[in-house]
């Protein structure tokens, strides 16, 4: 598929108007997208920009937040988490585990494990509320992980009504984005719109279970994530 043809199909599937959808809940719009493209797997093979564009659709009225990627900060090792754990984990007596850090950090305030991040330079520092920290992602690894997870990205928006009972969804706005850039991004950390989480544990053996440090941002803020915005539709 070329852009030309996806603008096609999109102008064809917007007059459709509204459309049932393939499926109850929140991924309903998704699928219900792809099959109307008629493709399998969430990206599209768009050949004139030399690769794959991951499709993704939203409900114009969405308010929630989707992870962009995961990344671990440096330095890297398991002394880094557990320091963190050791610090700033708590316990829940009902899960028998020691100390759990399932957190999420913001620039604007320290959270209630005392936790926030902070935009210095070409870096994104946590820090920790009497505690002097060195965990930080750079530059160079965030732009390499979003050109990784997003080197382009179909972002397709819908109207959401109940119609008989059944979600319907109008595929009436979308874009083609592309081009990571790293000052914007971290002008979006500064003002909440993207935000990290943690999620870690100590195992019962007393070895560290890390499920990924997520880079999350508000669906409705996902369209300044990128520095070429074509409109499609």
């Amino acid at each position: 598929m070329n852009l030309s043809t996806l603008k096609k199909e999109l102008r064809r599937i917007k007059k459709l108007g509204f459309v049932p959808t393939h499926r109850t809940g929140d991924t309903g719009i998704g699928k219900t997208l792809e099959d109307l493209l008629n493709i399998k797997e969430n990206n599209i093979p768009l050949h004139d920009i030399a690769g794959v564009a991951e499709l993704k659709a939203y409900r114009k009225n969405a308010k929630s937040m989707l992870t962009l990627f995961t990344l671990e900060p440096l330095p890297k090792g398991g002394d880094r988490d557990r320091m963190l754990l050791d610090n700033f984990g708590y316990s829940k007596r009902n899960n028998g585990r020691s100390k759990e850090l399932h957190s999420t950090l913001s620039c604007k305030r320290y959270n209630n494990q005392s936790l926030k991040l902070s935009v210095s330079g070409d870096k994104i520092r946590v820090q920790g509320k009497g505690k002097r920290l060195n965990i930080y992602w750079d530059m160079e690894s965030v732009q390499k992980k979003f050109g990784n997870k997003l080197p382009a990205l179909v972002y397709v928006l819908a109207e959401s009504k109940e119609i008989k009972g059944k979600e319907h969804f109008h595929f009436s706005e979308a874009y083609l984005l592309s081009g990571f850039d790293f000052e914007v991004f971290k002008k979006m950390v500064k003002k909440d719109q993207i935000v990290v989480d943690f999620r870690m544990y100590y195992k019962p053996n007393g070895s560290v279970r890390n499920h990924g440090t997520g880079f999350r941002v508000k669906i409705n803020k996902l369209y300044n994530c990128f520095r070429n915005k074509d409109r499609l539709i």
